[in-house]
């Protein structure tokens, strides 16, 4: 399999196109629409995907009389080793006749291999605050984590409970400010600390807690 199977060549006028560097295990990955960005934001973000390849394949099938090729946005590899061929779409687009007949040849072709077929939206992708708070997080990506630290932020939260952040800034203010939200911000995108990112924006306020334990 050549990823990508079609060349990915610059487009005059179209900004959006861009590369997404390397989170957790996945490599650097191609998008050429905002809503394909944040998809692969959100697989970055996902512990259960190990890898994702842009345009992995070309498929042959047939629209109106003509023989066509459609290349699918990505395949995902999941820690199971799970394949799920993924096509990322605009809710207003899934349902015109030609892309119902990408999205069949699709299914066919990932029957045949075992593996699953996945329209996503805007509805997935972008639920809530999700992406706000992932480019949020994101922010301290180029910090290293303090290994001292963070274990130190995990053990409060665990003996006192769910907390804010504010409140744990208060508990760990024997540790520089700065470097205990770098620390906590690390830990939240890796989900060895827990808190609302779908149904609220992240802030002082925000609850944490450890995933084993969130309390009454």
């Amino acid at each position: 399999m050549r990823v990508p199977a079609r060349k990915i060549r610059p487009v005059r006028g179209r900004n959006y196109r861009c590369k997404i560097s390397r989170s957790k295990s996945l490599g650097i990955t191609h998008s050429e629409s905002l809503l394909e960005r944040d998809y692969v934001r959100l697989c970055n973000f996902d512990p259960t995907i190990k890898e994702i390849h842009f345009q992995p394949i070309g498929i042959r099938f047939h629209y109106k009389g003509r023989k066509r090729r459609y290349f699918p946005d990505y395949l995902v590899i999941t820690n199971d080793n799970g394949y799920v061929l993924v096509e990322v779409k605009l809710k207003k687009f899934v349902d015109t006749n030609l892309n119902k007949a990408k999205f069949l040849a699709a299914k066919q072709l990932c029957s045949e291999k075992g593996w699953n077929f996945q329209v996503v939206t805007e509805d997935q992708i972008r639920p809530g605050y999700l992406q706000r708070n992932i480019k949020l997080l994101l922010e301290v990506k180029c910090f290293e984590l303090t290994p001292s630290v963070s274990e130190y932020i995990k053990t409060i939260i665990n003996y006192h409970g769910p907390l804010s952040v504010m409140e744990l800034r208060e508990v760990c203010k024997i540790v520089d400010a700065s470097l205990v939200m770098r620390n906590l911000f690390k830990l939240i995108y890796a989900q060895e600390v827990c808190t609302e990112l779908i149904e609220q924006q992240l802030t002082d306020n925000s609850l944490l807690w450890v995933p084993q334990f969130r309390g009454s």
